[in-house]
């Protein structure tokens, strides 16, 4: 049988890459004369998708926090019990 128990370090290391995530690259786009309706709301999709992205890797990033502190105090209980 495989003793399960919480890893800190793990949990601190996952953490640590979800940091250096960003859409730092990432460009609104905008087609200048178009009038090609499927090509304008394109752009209106991958402009709100793009603000979408963003919002959801915040906020990924500002809950991956909690992670470690979670990790710690299921540390100690794991250390009170006997596998």
């Amino acid at each position: 049988m495989v003793n399960i128990a919480s890893d800190l370090g793990a949990a601190t290391r996952a953490v640590s890459g979800i940091s250096s995530i960003s859409v730092k690259n990432g460009r609104q786009v905008s087609l200048g004369k178009s009038n090609i309706d499927s090509m304008l709301a394109g752009t209106e999709v991958n402009n709100q998708l793009l603000s979408d992205l963003v919002n959801l890797i915040d906020c990924v990033k500002e809950q991956s926090q909690n992670f470690p502190k979670i990790a710690e105090m299921l540390a100690i209980e794991d250390s009170k019990m006997t596998f």
